[in-house]
Order: C-alpha cells, then structure tokens, then sequence
C-alpha cells in the first residue's frame, strides 16, 4: 500500500492532487490544517494537509503543482510526518494503518470502514474487520455484522460497582468530578437510602468547594473540607458514621509530572475504591496518557463523563480493553441526580456501537 501526503492551499486543490497522483480509489486517512514557513511563528502561511493512500499499482505520473509536496511515507506503527523543508510546521503523529487497508470491506458494510479508523480502535482493527467480513459472507446479512460487532465488543468490557465504604473520584481539571460526585451523593442518598458524608481535597479552586457545599446543603449530607493528608484522616475519622463517604480530588493539568505525587502525599487509598474520571470529548491519545499518568494509583473503575457531548464512545472500548479496568458509570449531562447511568457490558457495548454507526 501507498501512503502520500499532499499539501495544498485548500482540501478542494489537494483533492485534486491526489486523484491525480493516487486516482480515483485512493483512501484519505487524515485531513488537518497547518501552518508552514515563518519565523518564530510570524508570517506562517495556512495549508490544508491531506494524507491519502492506495493500493500500490502503477498510476500514470502528474504535472508538479505549485503547491504540493507529495512524500512517499512508511507506516510502521508509531509512523510520524515530519516538516521536512517547511520548518515551521509541527511533527503530528499518523494514526496507525493497519493491514487489512488494502482489503476493502463490501459496498454494503461501507459505513464500517469509517469506524475502524478510530484511533481507539487500531489495536484491534483487523481483528474486528476480519470478524464483521466473515459474519457477513456466511449470513449476508448486515444486522447480523452489527450484532457480531456488539458481542465482540461485550466480551472486552466488564463493569464494576463500589464496594468499600470510602469512594474516591480522581482525574485531570475539567472533567467533571465535582458534578459527578454530587450526582453520586444523590444517588445513594435519594435512590439507595443511604447516609452520606462528603470530603473535598480540591482546596485549590474555591468555586469547587462551595459548589460542593451547595449541593450537600441541598441533599442534606454533611461536608468536611481537607487540606492535608491529616485532616484528610480527621474527615474520615469524623463521617465514620455513614454508610459511604465520597471524596472529591483536585483536577490538575495530567501533563503535570507532579500531579499523582501530590495526590499520593494528599490521600489514604486503603480500603478506597478510586475510580478515575475521564471525559469522552478528549481526544484518545490524551486519554491514554492520562490512564499512563495513574499508573501508580490503585484504579477501581473508570468513570466516562459527557456521554452526551460527543458522537462515538469507541475511548471506553479501547481503554477498558487496553487495561482490564471496569466501567463504573456514565454520565450524560449536567442535571443532579438524574444525569447518571448504570449500564451493564450488554447495555453499553450496544451504546458503544450504535453510536459509532450513526
């Protein structure tokens, strides 16, 4: 297979440049725009990148176009397109061209194409092509393609509940662990019947603590605020007589090195279930590093945030894969308590594919 990418002025002249150095049945992998030229980042000039690919056969040779820089790329997987005589444009990494590219899928499994380029899906891609090809050749029937894919995506994810009294949600700012966990707080305290104590380490933002106060004045449940690992101990100590006791943890930047050393110096994770927040708006790689950033931390089960803002869920299939860690919710808006799901494998295995078929 041939791999090219083509810069142009706009995506209209570079497709044009590819049908002309690729032809008709070439495949676009990546499509972005970039900045190239300048200095120290003045006068740089916007170009439309395009990364195509064929399957390798003799194409009739093309004029040279003013604009484009056709380069013949390899794709081993960590393949990375590097600036070359643009210097200013920035390494971007390609996402991964599994083998089974040069075996297209029939006409009428078209839409499936488009799924298994999912970056979270690259580990696994000619698995899944393979399967969904053979399903349909022996029932030639596309449902049953759609429930084969179901099924194999069940068998990967398992689902998790709490099951110490201590309840800890962790992750990186702007995910949303502040609403969730008053989502939490009403689901034990309204749903389940529960007592409930609250405990907050997010001492660095202090809309977050009287956010927090705010929803436990309003579910009636006690708040204690810690700014240390010794009061953290004291606010266990004084809500030992509830029946679950939730704790809220500072969001920080995940590419801050520091950042679970400082929740690790800040927090007691025995007899905790942590469970790390992570939002399905952030691009997967991003989500992968912060998974990496946790390593040290003893993961319970994933909490997925915005379910509702984003129109695939492939990053739970591919992080629960990866790393054998449970789901233990989704959340899919900012309305306390009612935002919040409990799904088991069947139920979000077929939430996972019915989006990602839209």
């Amino acid at each position: 297979m041939m791999v090219k990418r083509i810069i142009a002025n706009s995506v209209s002249e570079a497709m044009e440049l590819v049908k002309q150095d690729l032809g008709e049945e070439a495949i676009i992998l990546n499509t972005r725009q970039i900045k190239v030229g300048g200095v120290f980042g003045l006068f740089t000039q916007k170009k439309v990148e395009l990364v195509a690919s064929v399957e390798e056969h003799p194409v009739a040779p093309s004029k040279k176009q003013p604009f484009a820089n056709p380069e013949p790329v390899s794709v081993p997987p960590t393949a990375r397109l590097h600036g070359g005589v643009n210097s200013g444009m920035t390494e971007q990494v390609i996402p991964t061209v599994v083998s089974f590219a040069s075996r297209r899928l029939p006409e009428a499994l078209g839409r499936y194409e488009v799924l298994l380029a999912e970056p979270a899906l690259q580990r696994c891609a000619e698995e899944l092509h393979d399967l969904m090809l053979s399903t349909y050749y022996k029932t030639n029937d596309v449902t049953q393609v759609e429930q084969g894919l179901v099924e194999a995506v069940e068998k990967e994810i398992q689902v998790t509940t709490a099951t110490s009294r201590f309840v800890m949600l962790t992750g990186p700012t702007g995910v949303g662990k502040t609403t969730t966990i008053a989502k939490l707080a009403a689901y034990y305290r309204l749903t389940k019947q529960q007592t409930v104590g609250l405990i907050t380490t997010d001492t660095y933002r202090i809309s977050a603590i009287e956010q927090l106060r705010t929803y436990a004045d309003i579910i009636d449940i006690p708040l204690r605020v810690a700014y240390d690992l010794e009061e953290f101990e004291q606010a266990k100590t004084e809500l030992a007589d509830c029946d679950i006791i939730l704790i809220d943890t500072a969001g920080r930047n995940f590419l801050d090195a520091g950042y679970v050393e400082q929740l690790k110096a800040r927090h007691d994770f025995s007899d905790t279930d942590v469970f790390l927040v992570l939002s399905l708006t952030s691009k997967y790689r991003d989500l992968e590093q912060i998974r990496q950033r946790f390593d040290q931390v003893p993961l319970s089960g994933f909490i997925f945030t915005k379910a509702d803002e984003t129109t695939e869920l492939w990053s739970i299939y591919g992080l629960t894969m990866e790393t054998r860690i449970p789901v233990f919710c989704l959340t899919t808006g900012q309305e306390v308590p009612e935002d919040i799901i409990w799904p088991t494998s069947p139920e979000i295995s077929r939430m996972i594919v019915e989006r990602g078929l839209r």
